[in-house]
């Protein structure tokens, strides 16, 4: 009897009863995902950021800049042996780890106002991002091939996407009322709740591969190894990886730049909460017509490249263009483009990885685009201070340079 309990667990046996509660499952998987995913965008603070670092932690622009290079660094240290973590132990393991460091993070950020306390609370906010991130796409995807439905993983990661926009669409307004009534750290310290909340979620999951998986214990460069390793074998990979990192990576800075923008546009600071909801709504108005667009002009690369172009045209009509109405309708297109554009690599990506592997090379990837972005924040950060405009320029031109010479062809996607 219990051998055939254990092989039930399984999967190697099972009654028809048992199949169905199994199915359920992976359903209830699907839907918990995106209430972890939507819990966890509940970046309260994003509305505020600036004014948060400039007015209550009395840091200078260029000072928020290397802060968030040393964040991107500690996710470049941290991002493979999280992806291992994922991969051999547990991905479950792995989501409520990252749920919980990201909670405890925004207690830390928010106690003192103090650059090496803002690192601590950076290294945990690293911490579970890199054990969410890849990891959350790979439960996703092997939930769905549980259900025989892995060929539809950009409409069901399109929809957890917009789960975790959702979040950060309500939260950001909140956040803002919440700076204005209370004080900008406090907006830091609540998000604990929804993150923790985010946690209990997470605990519920049920793990999609088989409880025996055989544990292995690897060094962290034998780790960065294997994964690099599979990126230099696999071009088509390798192509995708460029054209996502470099153009998400560029695209990313108007995150830190478009509350400057707002600035020199006399644009009302209560109302930022507002801009940055807007700037969600966008993405996942544009995450969910990503798909249907795709599907109608029946050329994926042709679809990519006409998506990259877009954003770069805006960036450099913002360098020229300081007319609230129009300015706002730009940072809208440029982030509605630029950040759902990622959903036409997941099948390609995904494609290119075995499952064992797949959360590790994933983290590899994403160890590369936080690489980038530790780069070119003090670039950017020093570029702002120079002259804005001539930051858009040059921002919008390299984005244009890779859409117009991209070498991700139909195949590849």
């Amino acid at each position: 009897m219990s051998e055939l309990k254990k092989f039930t667990e399984e999967g190697i046996i099972q009654s028809p009863l048992g199949k169905v509660n199994s199915m359920k499952s992976w359903k209830l998987n699907i839907l918990k995902l995106y209430l972890f995913n939507f819990m966890m965008g509940f970046h309260m603070i994003s509305g505020v950021l600036l004014p948060f670092f400039l007015t209550w932690g009395k840091l200078t622009f260029v000072e928020i800049m290397i802060l968030q290079s040393f964040f991107t660094l500690m996710i470049v240290i941290l991002e493979i042996p999280c992806g291992a973590v994922a991969d051999h132990i547990s991905r479950k393991f792995s989501l409520i780890l990252g749920a919980l460091s990201t909670a405890l993070a925004a207690i830390v950020y928010g106690s003192f106002s103090n650059i090496f306390i803002f690192m601590i609370g950076e290294t945990l906010f690293a911490l579970g991002h890199s054990l969410i991130s890849g990891t959350d796409q790979a439960f996703l995807y092997d939930s769905l091939n549980k259900l025989g439905k892995r060929e539809q993983i950009s409409k069901f990661a399109a929809r957890n996407r917009s789960f975790n926009l959702l979040g950060i669409t309500l939260s950001a307004p909140l956040g803002s009322l919440i700076g204005s009534n209370l004080t900008l750290n406090m907006v830091m310290i609540l998000m604990f709740i929804p993150f923790s909340i985010a946690v209990v979620i997470s605990i519920s999951l049920k793990e999609p591969l088989a409880k025996n998986r055989k544990l292995e214990s690897e060094t962290y460069f034998h780790v960065i190894k294997t994964g690099l390793k599979k990126l230099r074998n696999n071009s088509s990979l390798r192509i995708l990886a460029f054209d996502l990192i470099m153009v998400e990576s560029l695209i990313f800075f108007l995150l830190w730049t478009y509350q400057v923008y707002l600035e020199k546009l006399n644009f009302p600071l209560e109302l930022y909460g507002f801009i940055s909801s807007s700037m969600t709504i966008s993405q996942i108005i544009f995450t969910n017509l990503i798909h249907t667009f795709n599907k109608r002009l029946n050329n994926a690369s042709r679809f990519l490249q006409i998506y990259t172009i877009i954003p770069g045209v805006g960036f450099i009509l913002m360098a020229f263009i300081y007319f609230t109405p129009v300015s706002i309708a730009l940072i809208l297109i440029v982030i509605g483009f630029g950040f759902t554009r990622n959903i036409l690599f997941i099948n390609g990506i995904n494609k290119q990885i075995e499952s064992k592997n797949r959360a590790t090379v994933i983290s590899t990837i994403n160890m590369i685009r936080g690489l980038v972005h530790s780069i070119l924040y003090p670039l950017i950060g020093n570029l702002v201070v120079l002259n804005l405009s001539l930051t858009f320029i040059i921002l919008g031109v390299m984005v244009l340079l890779i859409g117009i010479f991209t070498r991700v062809k139909e195949k590849h996607l």
